[in-house]
């Protein structure tokens, strides 16, 4: 009959505890104790094998004396990982379980793509992700995460939105998947927003594709 978790825990503790009341030097280079294997999940196969790279790092360190802070920093300079959890399978065993952020937006800076996380990270990526609106202008992930937080305050909805325009002045033009433009001021967005959102069904608004927002309690609109 198999032994359980905590009994093969107990058992490789007494053992540890046994051992160094003989020889310190030997609990520090017994290979039994060395890491020898990663499990990792929540990534994809790709993932893995990019962090795994990274985790080679502390392979064949002793499992006791595990250092945990670089540990900590390998996975946090991966800018995939939301959260994890990191688990001792003893003898030689590391299992992480790992949360990958949600992707937001799209970017591209410096002529390569990348894609905005929720963990307030760059993501690289291969190529333009469709199912998420393009950021266009040179802003912050400060500045993306300050519009997106006035949008979700907003009657608007984040998934409807096609591209976000950021300009110099640290404003905002904000692009939805029907072709419709609304120009937004410097500050208050939320309101903007909600005051679009209101009257954006009416008649006298039909065919309009530009709604320019920025001046206070009036709405100046365009056909183009």
């Amino acid at each position: 009959m198999p032994l359980s978790k905590d009994k093969k825990i107990l058992i490789y503790l007494l053992l540890f505890f046994f051992l160094g009341t003989i020889n310190n030097k030997y609990i520090v280079e017994a290979q039994i104790f060395e890491i020898k294997n990663f499990k990792l999940e929540g990534l994809n196969k790709k993932e893995e094998l990019n962090l795994l790279i990274q985790l080679g790092q502390i392979k064949n360190q002793n499992i006791f004396l595990l250092p945990k802070k670089k540990l900590v920093k390998i996975l946090n300079s991966n800018n995939l990982i939301e959260s994890f959890k990191i688990n001792k399978n003893y003898p030689s065993n590391l299992n992480i379980s790992i949360k990958k952020t949600s992707f937001i937006a799209n970017v591209i800076s410096d002529e390569e793509n990348f894609i905005i996380g929720a963990n307030k990270k760059l993501i690289r990526s291969d190529s333009i992700d469709p199912s998420l609106p393009m950021v266009i202008g040179n802003a912050s992930v400060e500045d993306f995460f300050s519009i997106r937080h006035d949008i979700l305050k907003s009657l608007i909805s984040f998934k409807d939105i096609k591209k976000l325009y950021f300009f110099p002045s640290k404003r905002w033009d904000i692009e939805f998947k029907n072709e419709v433009l609304v120009k937004l001021p410097i500050d208050n967005s939320i309101e903007a927003l909600d005051n679009y959102f209101r009257v954006r069904n009416l008649s006298q608004f039909n065919n309009k594709k530009v709604f320019d927002m920025r001046v206070t309690k009036q709405i100046i609109v365009n056909e183009l």
